[in-house]
């Protein structure tokens, strides 16, 4: 449970500030070229969740529009859909006719000043199971809004890809992984018969707590997935985990399926990377995601790619501050300064 509760802020620490004292922190200022609306998708104890919603209203598209949405990472403790790191991707996909949504979701390892857990799962219920699950519920619940409000969006159910950092991207796969076992979750909150057109998990995995669940059994066809992990990710599986707690399934094991059930996918292995992954395709594999969207998942190819990365000195935690944009340092550290330990 400790290793998977510093999912995200293993990362995020590694931005320390530079020697001095640390600047006084401001709310993230968002440039961005698209116009934006924020929505309630749901009530949740009472609570407002919401969604930023990125689009070029003026745009001239042919047919309805295709939808991305993003889910934010941070150990299901902390992080928030306002984070100017993943911006200038929104902006990219929109250019190219995409309406891309920022969501928040419940975190269900967050804990208050007192140290004590904001949310408590129900009796009998594993806290770190819990805590993904109802990050699944609340995507698919903005999933449902979307969908409700089609015609008022112009886009296109049929062509909803889901995709997220670390926690976030955890959330992206058990939703796939739910919808298609039949899983109640998937079954209370989206319509029948509704599959994600694609999912981007960035440094994710499944991961799933029943004694029986050691191997993952697929009822049906999963959509197509783009994969971005480091091969010697320490906090989500590249490959397969098994404890007595929990069981894992990282790309390297998934891709395996897919590729025996003929589903398309891109694997992108960046080896010696460990959990940086969650971030650095937001700002370096933007030809890999779009080769993805527009082949695969607009294109319809049937597309099996496992490709490698190597580098002398792979960017990792510790040294891939240098690799960031200006901008982004200080939207890093907005986040560091709010983990809890």
């Amino acid at each position: 449970m400790k290793k998977l509760l510093i999912l995200g802020v293993t990362l995020i620490t590694a931005f320390a500030v530079r020697a001095g004292a640390q600047p006084q922190w401001q709310p993230p200022q968002i440039v961005s070229k698209a116009d934006r609306s924020t929505v309630e998708f749901v009530v949740r104890d009472s609570k407002p969740v919401l969604m930023d919603i990125y689009r070029f209203k003026d745009q001239k598209t042919e047919g309805k529009r295709p939808v991305f949405i993003y889910s934010f990472g941070g150990a299901w403790a902390m992080g928030s859909r306002v984070d100017a790191l993943c911006n200038p991707l929104y902006d990219h996909l929109c250019e190219k006719g995409w309406v891309c949504v920022a969501i928040d979701y419940r975190l269900g390892s967050a804990r208050g000043r007192d140290g004590k857990p904001l949310i408590t799962p129900p009796e009998g219920y594993n806290a770190f199971q819990y805590s993904i699950d109802i990050g699944v519920e609340d995507l698919y619940a903005a999933t449902a809004w979307l969908i409700r409000h089609a015609d008022e969006y112009d886009i296109d159910p049929s062509k909803i890809v889901i995709s997220g950092s670390s926690a976030g991207a955890i959330n992206s796969m058990n939703a796939e992984y739910y919808i298609c076992t039949g899983h109640k979750i998937a079954k209370d909150n989206l319509p029948a018969g509704f599959n994600y057109a694609g999912v981007i998990p960035m440094a994710g995995a499944v991961y799933l707590t029943g004694d029986g669940d050691t191997a993952l059994r697929w009822d049906s066809k999963p959509c197509p997935m783009c994969f971005f992990h480091g091969s010697a990710d320490p906090t989500v599986t590249f490959d397969q985990e098994n404890g007595p707690n929990r069981h894992g399934f990282g790309p390297k094991y998934i891709s395996q399926q897919l590729f025996n059930m003929d589903v398309p996918y891109m694997l992108y292995e960046y080896s010696g990377g460990d959990h940086v992954m969650a971030l650095l395709p937001l700002k370096w594999f933007w030809n890999e995601i779009d080769s993805f969207l527009d082949r695969i998942v607009i294109g319809g190819q049937d597309i099996k790619v496992h490709a490698v990365e190597r580098s002398g000195k792979p960017r990792t935690n510790e040294n891939w501050l240098d690799t960031v944009r200006p901008g982004q340092f200080e939207a890093v550290n907005r986040m560091r300064r709010g983990a809890t330990h």
